[in-house]
């Protein structure tokens, strides 16, 4: 393979890098909208073509006018059906002969579009089996690099059919890096692992997830009054979590927990939960068996462009941990979006958290997984003016760290690597 820092230098005098990025999943998922989607404009600003290929939730309902759009500089192009169907909440999952079908089909069609399109570099986003086979065939055959973006530990955070199925997932994970030119990671427990698997520091670039300038807009203040009386939130004190309803993986269980010893001392607090999963029903079900029915709005989905404003109505968010690996792999983009709009978070002291907060500047760090150590903090930081104002004038300080105009050069560190 020549080497790619010569590459690198002869599309810069182009003031162009050709990229595809790999993605097994669709806009509707957390990492394409909030990491792979903005980080990819960002290069776009930067002269570089940026090409996203996804794959669709509902592939065979997806319109073929709508499988191709452009989004600021960037195209994104939808090329076959994801390993699940339907959206978080409503999946379907595949049986395991259909499952195989399903995912030869959309490595197949991931790689034929990469052939066609071409590239300086293909970058994998999530080593998984369908886009990881995919970007190592294309990569082989267009003779470029390989490059591999590693923002979760996927064998420990996803649901699985059966025990080959997470094995299988296992084994692309630990393995497609070490045939990767380098490895973009978003935590600091990520790139320890993948150092512990024998890949070269100097391989491994952290790029922690980040929010795009101007994403917090001067907000229209009848549109948050109207929004506060629609969900009946006038005199409460709001605490707000944003993202996906699970059990098993972000551990909203044990934030109702907390918010049951929340609300026996602070009455007029009231509990908004932003999003949809898998675990809705079984969280719905907690809620009444805590008799936290009257006090916990489910909001359901909501668009990325009004997340915003459902953040403005609280005085907190949470971000509900336990110390172990699957919270320690995660940069947790509710944070992000949190400290950019200055509403300061509460969360367990897991992987790179403490970091994010500025160790307690821009947020209050608890005992993970402990349900009365998060009501604590809560309940401290929803009676403390003082202390609410010091975190917000903090956060807002600390979100600038995490622009993606700025994550976008370190990200370009990467494509510099310079291997033979």
């Amino acid at each position: 393979m020549a080497q790619f820092g010569e590459i690198l230098l002869k599309s810069q005098r182009k003031h162009k890098l050709k990229l595809l990025f790999l993605s097994t999943s669709s806009l509707d998922n957390p990492s394409p909208r909030g990491r792979w989607l903005p980080l990819a404009q960002e290069l776009a600003k930067l002269g570089h073509n940026v090409s996203l290929l996804l794959l669709h939730h509902s592939y065979d309902k997806l319109p073929k006018i709508q499988r191709q759009k452009t989004y600021h500089g960037v195209v994104v192009y939808y090329v076959a059906q994801m390993h699940v169907y339907g959206l978080a909440g409503q999946r379907r999952y595949f049986t395991a002969p259909k499952l195989s079908q399903v995912g030869l089909q959309a490595a197949f069609a991931l790689t034929f579009l990469s052939f066609r399109l071409g590239a300086d570099a293909i970058h994998v986003c999530k080593p998984q089996p369908i886009n990881g086979l995919a970007g190592f065939l294309a990569a082989k055959g267009l003779r470029c690099p390989l490059f591999v973006d590693c923002d979760d530990y996927e064998a420990e955070a996803n649901r699985f059919s059966g025990l080959w199925q997470k094995k299988l997932v296992q084994l692309w994970e630990d393995q497609l890096p070490k045939y990767a030119t380098a490895l973009t990671v978003n935590t600091h427990f990520l790139q320890e692992r993948y150092q512990k698997l024998g890949i070269s520091p100097d391989r491994i670039h952290y790029v922690p997830n980040g929010i795009a300038a101007g994403w917090t807009p001067e907000p229209a203040e009848r549109s948050i009054l109207g929004l506060r009386n629609a969900l009946n939130l006038q005199e409460k004190q709001v605490i707000i979590y944003v993202g996906t309803l699970s059990q098993i993986s972000h551990s909203v269980g044990l934030l109702l927990e907390a918010f049951a010893i929340v609300e026996k001392e602070l009455p007029k607090a009231h509990l908004l939960l932003v999003g949809t999963g898998d675990d809705r029903v079984l969280l719905q079900r907690k809620v009444q068996e805590l008799g936290l029915s009257a006090k916990v709005t489910f909001v359901g989905e909501v668009l990325p462009s009004n997340v915003a404003n459902y953040f403005r109505l609280a005085q907190c968010s949470v971000d509900p941990v336990r110390d172990e690996a699957v919270a320690k792999a995660r940069s947790p983009l509710k944070i992000v979006e949190s400290l950019a709009l200055g509403v300061p978070v509460v969360t367990g002291n897991v992987g790179d958290r403490a970091e994010m907060l500025q160790n307690g500047a821009a947020g209050l760090l608890v005992k993970p997984g402990d349900a009365q150590a998060l009501a604590a903090g809560i309940v401290k930081l929803l009676k403390d003016k003082a202390l609410q104002e010091n975190l917000v004038f903090g956060a807002q300080a600390q979100a600038e760290k995490y622009l993606w105009g700025k994550l976008a050069q370190d990200w370009l560190n990467c494509y510099a690597f310079n291997h033979s």
